[in-house]
């Protein structure tokens, strides 16, 4: 196994032409590419094109947008159709008054995680409201990854479609970590303009990984590719962001940095592979 890719979006039309429709047109123009939509099957079949594994992302902003989200369920029956290449990470709504039933759910569905967006959400996740939540994720287990930095979601819309950026300063998940210190916290994404913030974050806090997707690695500052690929490679993980960014653009550009080979893999997999348990 070459690769899992901890970041996956999955283009399946329930994903693209419902939780996330108000996005799309202007993320395919940011990004340059228009996004085929796949069946699950199709999905599968490319991961294991390429030897990877994809850890497929819930969604649910529906408070903030009044999306429908892609929910918990629908990650748990896409995992089934093909368990050798996905792993499926489950959505909480912070708005909703109920928020230790959702993380009983993730878990009972045979989940690995949970997925959240600050910025999208609208929600200050270090907030104490929200402890009982984190630290129920932290006692089954689950991982909680984060969306830091800069989102080309909502931009170019009015108002950012609502989209705060100022929830994404991995300085949240630094106090998160503090007052949570069992949870296992993922910082996805290059976390522009706050990198340094969030490598002093995993430095100082041994349970916070940093994730690479979202951005070609062509345009990583020197300072992450610095602590990624040294004090902080052990825990450094691979991500695309498929479908708006291809394993096969981000291998292809990590490779011109002309990274150790032995640092690559465990980027690449093995860091993964440690923290999820597969």
């Amino acid at each position: 196994m070459r690769f899992i890719d901890m970041h996956c979006h999955p283009p399946v039309p329930e994903f693209l032409d419902s939780t996330f429709v108000r996005f799309l047109p202007e993320l395919e123009r940011r990004f340059g590419r228009t996004i085929a939509r796949m069946s699950a099957g199709e999905l599968a079949d490319y991961y294991r094109s390429l030897d990877g594994r994809a850890v497929i992302l819930g969604w649910d902003n529906e408070a903030t947008t009044g999306l429908p989200p892609f929910s918990s369920e629908h990650v748990a029956k896409l995992v089934t159709t093909a368990p050798d290449v996905f792993i499926g990470f489950g959505a909480v709504d912070p708005h909703r008054t109920d928020l230790i039933g959702p993380v009983e759910e993730i878990a009972e569905l045979g989940l690995s995680g949970i997925k959240f967006h600050p910025s999208a959400q609208g929600f200050d996740p270090s907030r104490k409201r929200f402890r009982p939540m984190f630290e129920l994720a932290a006692e089954l287990g689950l991982v909680c990854l984060f969306h830091t930095g800069y989102t080309a979601l909502g931009a170019g819309l009015p108002g950012g479609a609502g989209v705060q950026t100022r929830y994404a300063n991995p300085m949240l998940l630094d106090s998160l970590s503090a007052r949570v210190p069992g949870l296992k916290i993922i910082a996805a994404h290059p976390s522009w303009p706050w990198q340094s913030e969030a490598i002093a974050a995993a430095r100082h806090k041994p349970t916070i990984w940093l994730e690479l997707s979202g951005w070609s690695p062509k345009y990583f500052p020197q300072e992450l590719i610095d602590a990624c690929t040294g004090e902080l490679a052990e825990r450094t993980l691979f991500g695309s962001d498929f479908p708006f960014i291809t394993p096969e653009l981000w291998l292809r550009e990590w490779d011109k940095l002309g990274v150790d080979a032995d640092v690559t893999q465990r980027i690449l997999y093995d860091n993964a592979a440690e923290l999820l348990g597969v």
